[in-house]
């Protein structure tokens, strides 16, 4: 690739507002950086231990069909602060377009993990929530008997968020 090739695709993204992007050129970014995500862990004390709400991707999801997955997003250049902690717009994007309205605690973080992806190299930053009534998406399952069709990272940050979960309430 020249640097006239180079300048050319920097012209072209120059064009682009921050936030969402077109999925050809999200992909490409995914492939070449690690992207900064933000996942929320649904968690509950069910009657045979601690659960987690997991939610289905589309079949026609390009990198995981079908699959499980916690709710999380990646975080985009519009996401800034809201002017308090813990009030993100990325907070309420999950919260909206994942969780549809189930009804759950704050974020309580648990930490970051940098992690591989069918996508590129993944920063996650870690939340578990605390669903506080029946959820209005997904379903739950045992923390101790995941299904087999959950995508391969998820399996670390439930463990996570399960242990610290434990912690806090005390379990």
């Amino acid at each position: 690739m020249t640097n006239e090739d180079i300048q050319a695709i920097a012209n072209q993204l120059k064009q682009l507002e921050p936030g969402f992007l077109p999925y050809p050129i999200f992909e490409q970014v995914a492939r070449l950086v690690a992207l900064p995500i933000v996942e929320f862990i649904p968690l509950r004390m069910g009657s045979a231990g601690v659960e987690v709400l997991l939610l289905a991707r589309p079949d026609t999801d390009p990198f995981w069909p079908g699959m499980l997955h916690t709710p999380g997003t990646v975080v985009r250049a519009t996401d800034v602060h809201k002017g308090k902690q813990d009030d993100w717009r990325v907070f309420d994007r999950i919260y909206q377009d994942e969780l549809k309205g189930t009804e759950a605690s704050q974020p309580h973080y648990i930490g970051s993990m940098f992690h591989d992806s069918k996508r590129g190299a993944e920063q996650a930053q870690l939340y578990w929530i605390e669903v506080l009534g029946e959820p209005t998406v997904g379903k739950f399952y045992s923390v101790s008997e995941l299904p087999e069709d959950l995508i391969d990272s998820q399996t670390a940050f439930i463990k996570q968020a399960a242990m610290d979960f434990r912690r806090v309430k005390k379990l």
